[in-house]
């Protein structure tokens, strides 16, 4: 794995508010090649209750899933989510062996891919230190989310 940690500290320049997480999946249960992935986790303040996922199958091509934060941290300790986005830990392997599997549905086709647990934990605890569980809800602008609702 090529794991780069979050970014977001003061001395590289990084936006603190936008933690980013560099790294690499295992495409499992395809002939398909490269078996390996390029990923990039992402978070912004701007959408305090979603992660997002970008996944680049080839140079040319990048897909964006994005799903919700809780989702996420709670598949880091049992199986989560349904429908086109499932996560689910290795459970009882030594720490440093854990991996963090996903389960992705498209009307393509079906994929789930393989990644080392510590790196994305650490990231997912950065996103929680910057807007912790409960106050997502304080960072929407309803004014905003019901305008472009209502298309005004």
């Amino acid at each position: 794995m090529n794991d780069q940690p979050p970014e977001g500290d003061h001395e590289s320049g990084a936006d603190v508010r936008r933690p980013v997480l560099h790294t690499t999946l295992r495409r499992l249960f395809t002939r398909l090649t490269p078996h390996t992935v390029p990923c990039v986790f992402r978070y912004s303040m701007d959408d305090p209750f979603a992660v997002a996922l970008d996944v680049a199958p080839t140079p040319r091509t990048s897909v964006t899933w994005t799903v919700a934060r809780d989702l996420l941290a709670q598949g880091m300790t049992r199986p989560s989510g349904e429908g086109d986005f499932r996560v689910w830990s290795s459970g009882a392997h030594q720490d440093a062996d854990r991996c963090l599997y996903f389960s992705l549905d498209r009307p393509a086709g079906h994929v789930t891919f393989e990644a080392d647990l510590l790196p994305i934990q650490s990231w997912l605890d950065a996103t929680y230190e910057l807007v912790p569980s409960g106050s997502e809800s304080d960072l929407v602008d309803w004014r905003a989310l019901e305008a472009s609702l209502l298309g005004n």
